[in-house]
């Protein structure tokens, strides 16, 4: 979940994948073998109301407490999440942090994971999802003089980006042209649902991946 524009928290976890060849050139360290690092690119809470869910895709839009619109991505897979639907007030909390690893070329492939929770929080039905979304690039070309880098991913697909922030910018002259590099997005979202209640005796159920818990709790 992350912002699509300033008033967005959460954007769809596929389109967030743009800013991966981008936080790979930011956190690529000078290190050769192993360069590693990671960095907080979202921390944030906001109160909304559920408008509209789509259920092929998972979407669910909100609206704040200023009017302003929500895209919150819920991926299909997920199932072990309290049930929401249009009218629910959320109280929604976000944090994200992107990191990187400067790996061999013939290193296992990274794999992408989810991991979902419900339970209650005063009374409150309450849900959290973590995932690490990881994916794999390759340094095609380097201007550090211009700020501009170009990256291979998945599908041979190639994307020249200009870097903009000066934190970024210091760290392009490390980089080299056939460098592999890991990028993991992690985005922990919890929320709760405000105008519902259930019974103090509901315990939290986890699940892992596509895994799905059994005995949900009424109320959720």
């Amino acid at each position: 979940m992350a912002p699509r524009n300033t008033r967005h928290l959460l954007d769809r976890l596929s389109r967030s994948a743009r800013l991966l060849p981008v936080a790979a050139l930011a956190l690529a360290m000078p290190l050769r073998a192993h360069a590693q690092a990671s960095v907080i690119t979202g921390n944030q809470v906001t109160q909304a109301t559920v408008e509209t869910i789509d259920p092929a895709s998972g979407e669910v839009l909100l609206r704040d407490a200023d009017g302003g619109l929500i895209t919150v991505d819920m991926p299909r897979s997920v199932h072990n999440l309290p049930h929401i639907q249009p009218g629910d007030r959320i109280n929604i909390r976000f944090f994200q942090t992107i990191g990187a690893d400067v790996v061999p070329a013939d290193a296992p492939p990274p794999e992408s994971t989810v991991t979902s929770a419900h339970g209650v929080t005063n009374r409150h039905p309450h849900g959290m999802m973590v995932s690490f979304r990881r994916k794999r690039v390759r340094i095609a070309a380097v201007d550090a003089a211009h700020n501009v880098v170009t990256t291979i991913g998945p599908a041979d697909a190639t994307q020249t980006i200009t870097v903009h922030t000066k934190a970024m910018q210091a760290l392009l002259p490390t980089l080299k042209v056939g460098d592999t590099v890991d990028v993991t997005t992690m985005d922990a979202v919890s929320f709760e649902v405000l105008n519902r209640i259930v019974t103090p005796s509901t315990t939290v159920h986890e699940g892992t991946g596509t895994t799905g818990a059994s005995g949900a709790p009424t109320g959720h």
